[in-house]
């Protein structure tokens, strides 16, 4: 199959329109499609607590990812992508992560982010 083809037949592919509507609705952000999806992918995938508590700490540790593949990585194979979206939404819906414009990942919980606590230490109060 020549790679034309294979980028045809990828572009429209069901799991690529899925992935697309993923991240739209996680970049979104809106509380009702966030709490959905989130329910949807819990039915299918199920995380582990430790799971959860395994993503949360790398974050706490790193702030920011390049993508999500970038975390995958990091967590070295012990975690399937399915799993790790699930718990990634769960964090968006739960306002700890977002995910950027560039589909990056960036840790917002103030109370896990030093960084973040020393800069609104340094502001000037409005």
């Amino acid at each position: 199959m020549s790679t034309a083809s294979k980028a045809k037949t990828m572009k429209g592919s069901p799991s690529t329109i899925k992935r697309d509507e993923f991240l739209q609705t996680l970049i979104g952000g809106k509380k009702s499609k966030l709490g959905k999806l989130v329910k949807e992918l819990v039915v299918k995938n199920n995380p582990t607590l430790n799971s959860m508590l395994k993503v949360e700490q790398l974050f706490k540790e790193h702030i920011e990812f390049n993508s999500r593949a970038h975390l995958l990585r990091e967590l070295k194979g012990s975690m399937k992508a399915p799993i790790l979206n699930t718990i990634i939404a769960r964090l968006v819906c739960e306002d700890k992560l977002v995910i950027n414009g560039d589909h990056s990942l960036t840790w917002i919980d103030a109370e896990g982010n030093e960084k973040l606590n020393a800069q609104f230490r340094k502001a000037k109060p409005i």
